[in-house]
């Protein structure tokens, strides 16, 4: 099967037989039920059966199979589906894994679960997957993995050709992208062309034809950098070293696709008040606890947003109109404010601005906001204009959301930078900020503007 995946009703028609042929124990129509359905497929069909379902697919699953399934599994049910299984089982599955998944599924599982799991594994492969693991998990160390080509440069082509036929099944195409050399200590020397390997001599030595000029990560180097070296340099895949320069492991492209994917929701959740390690798997007070903090600044804030009201009762009161418009001007003026901080937060990210060009992207952003501004104020002036059928009433209302268009959108372009400049996390703290003050001014300028014309609103 291709890679593009079934349809809904497709899938619920697989599912139905597979739960068939678990329930009947027929374990050749359930392997192959599962053999010809693409990874992904068989990952997201497999983790909507029932547990007891689950425990015996993957008794009957070989080993392989049962990797690839899991290694496509979200994180959660991939903890579920592990957890569930019996230590050496559950052990067998893990070493047929690339060790880098194989260190995240671990590193989520609880401590008794994971020492369980490693203790059933070979002994060099447990201790490989321990190292991995005590790697934070947002650094270079916490996304390599531990499979590549290196050969010591002492060899001669012919003796590294030899080598590198004897491993590059055992590590794939991707991380035999590049052949790393080691000197006699085992640090990282340089890196070889293949074409080198094939045209040379057969007795001339690797340290001869070795490229030393070689880009490399340090196993401390968090995520954030990783994603912008590959950016930048557009990388196949680069090694990672230790603090002597030892080659430990190496990152590939595909796994900067998933870091930038990681880091993208992550900072989507942090903008809606979200740690991002929550999942609907965790207790319920655990999930209310996290979330009421945030909500609990929230209504702070809304509620200094919300005392500019009690000064314009009066106000309010002889235009009973205006209390429709409020909240349509702020939320109006708020989302064109989280579109000019989403802008400036990916850019941090990928180091494309800073603090330094705060006026930079300031003016460029009021311009922005000026003419959005402009647009949506006629638009809602309009509307309130045939609504009440008064002139100076829509251009009340007009005049209001452009400018706190254009306040908001130049708020939320330069916030993040002011926050990265003192070292706060702009992703947290820009959107309760903006729309404290988007608010707060919002209803500051539709009222006090209706209070200076009140006569031609009445």
């Amino acid at each position: 099967m291709g890679v593009s995946e079934l349809d809904q009703k497709k899938m619920e028609a697989i599912h139905y037989e597979l739960s068939q042929l678990l329930k009947g124990e027929d374990a050749r129509a359930a392997k192959q039920l599962v053999a010809d359905l693409h990874p992904v497929d068989a990952a997201k069909i497999t983790a909507s059966l029932r547990e007891e379902e689950r425990l015996t697919l993957f008794q009957m699953l070989n080993r392989g199979m049962a990797a690839d399934i899991v290694e496509r599994m979200s994180d959660n049910v991939q903890v579920d589906v592990v957890s569930a299984l019996h230590p050496e089982v559950a052990s067998d599955i893990i070493e047929q894994m690339d060790s880098d998944d194989a260190a995240d599924v671990l590193g989520d599982l609880p401590k008794e679960k994971t020492d369980a799991i490693l203790a059933a594994m070979p002994r060099t492969r447990a201790a490989q997957t321990r190292r991995l693991i005590a790697y934070p998990e947002d650094t270079a160390g916490g996304i390599m993995a531990t499979e590549f080509v290196a050969l010591k440069e002492s060899l001669t082509v012919n003796q590294g050709v030899k080598t590198l036929r004897e491993k590059y099944s055992r590590v794939g195409d991707e991380r035999a992208a590049y052949v790393y050399t080691l000197d006699a200590k085992g640090r990282l020397s340089g890196v070889l062309q293949l074409r080198d390997l094939v045209t040379r001599q057969s007795q001339e030595l690797l340290q001869n034809i070795k490229i030393t000029n070689i880009t490399s990560l340090e196993v401390t180097t968090n995520k954030y950098e990783v994603a912008q070296v590959f950016r930048r340099n557009r990388y196949l895949a680069l090694p990672v070293v230790d603090h002597a320069k030892r080659l430990v492991g190496v990152i590939t492209g595909d796994d900067v696709v998933e870091l930038i994917q990681e880091i993208t929701t992550e900072e989507m959740m942090k903008l809606q008040g979200v740690s991002t390690d929550e999942t609907r798997s965790l207790p319920v007070f655990k999930i209310v606890r996290r979330r009421v903090s945030w909500l609990s600044i929230n209504i702070f804030l809304n509620l200094i947003a919300a005392s500019v009201i009690m000064f314009y009762t009066d106000t309010i009161k002889a235009v009973i109109a205006l209390a429709v418009f409020l909240p349509i001007i702020s939320d109006m003026s708020g989302v064109s404010g989280m579109q000019a901080v989403a802008v400036s937060i990916r850019d941090l990210a990928l180091e494309r601005t800073s603090h330094k060009d705060l006026w930079k992207v300031l003016w460029k952003e009021a311009r922005i906001g000026f003419f959005n501004g402009l647009i949506l104020g006629a638009e809602i002036g309009l509307v309130a204009y045939l609504w009440k059928g008064l002139q100076y009433f829509g251009v009340v209302v007009a005049i209001s959301l452009w400018l706190n268009t254009i306040l908001s959108v130049c708020l939320g372009s330069v916030l993040p930078l002011i926050l990265k400049r003192f070292r706060l996390d702009p992703a947290i703290a820009s959107g309760p900020l903006l729309t404290t003050v988007t608010d707060l001014m919002g209803f500051l300028i539709i009222l006090s503007l209706a209070t200076k014309l009140l006569p031609l609103l009445t």
